[in-house]
């Protein structure tokens, strides 16, 4: 009898080990990402599918009067359309990016 429990025992424990590991598995980041410098001074970025997280816009500007370069990402983090962030003043965009995030 005691056999039995203990085979009941582990065939839980490694059940319930692979529902957890499903369970962390379906935190998926966006896909279908694509992003670029845009025409208006700043970086665009924009994903075909959230695959329920979150994307946004970063970029990395120069400074004209040469200081060092500046960090900038979109306010909002968005599940679709495009994200557009900015270069301020007296800057040039350099580099653009995208941050994704699972939820």
């Amino acid at each position: 009898m005691e056999m039995k429990k203990v085979c009941a025992t582990l065939f839980a424990a490694v059940v319930m080990a692979a529902i957890g590991f499903q369970g962390t598995a379906a935190a998926a980041h966006p896909s279908g990402c694509h992003y670029g410098k845009s025409d208006l001074n700043g970086a665009e970025a924009r994903c075909s599918k959230a695959n329920g997280g979150h994307y946004k816009a970063i970029a990395v500007c120069w400074d004209l009067h040469g200081g060092p370069d500046i960090s900038r990402e979109a306010g909002a983090w968005v599940k679709s359309g495009y994200s557009l962030v900015f270069c301020p003043p007296m800057t040039k965009i350099k580099t653009a990016g995208i941050m994704t995030k699972a939820d």
